[in-house]
């Protein structure tokens, strides 16, 4: 019993490191967009990570770290590439 609750917890623990990092992400992009809910699938190619912890982005989520470089996206750089919808509208068919 104390092993499971201990993995469980472990995991736990490990799923909110990772998670924060994407929060801060989030933040960003709301605030250069206030109105707006962004999800994981807005900028990777996947709802979830894989197993492995790999998390590919899709054209959206590769713009956004084109534009940023060695930083971490601001509010700034998502103000420059646009919203997730407006570059959906102006991406090429099937490369979403």
């Amino acid at each position: 019993m104390k092993k499971t609750a201990f993995f469980v917890l472990a995991n736990f623990i490990l799923w909110s490191a990772t998670a924060q990092a994407d929060m801060s992400q989030i933040k960003a992009y709301k605030e250069a967009f206030p109105d707006t809910l962004p999800k994981c699938i807005n900028c990777h190619v996947d709802a979830l990570p894989k197993k492995d912890g790999s998390h590919d982005p899709n054209d959206y989520g590769k713009a956004v770290i084109k534009a940023a470089g060695a930083e971490k996206p601001t509010a700034d750089i998502y103000k420059k590439i646009g919203t997730i919808e407006d570059f959906a509208k102006i991406a090429p068919t099937g490369t979403k």
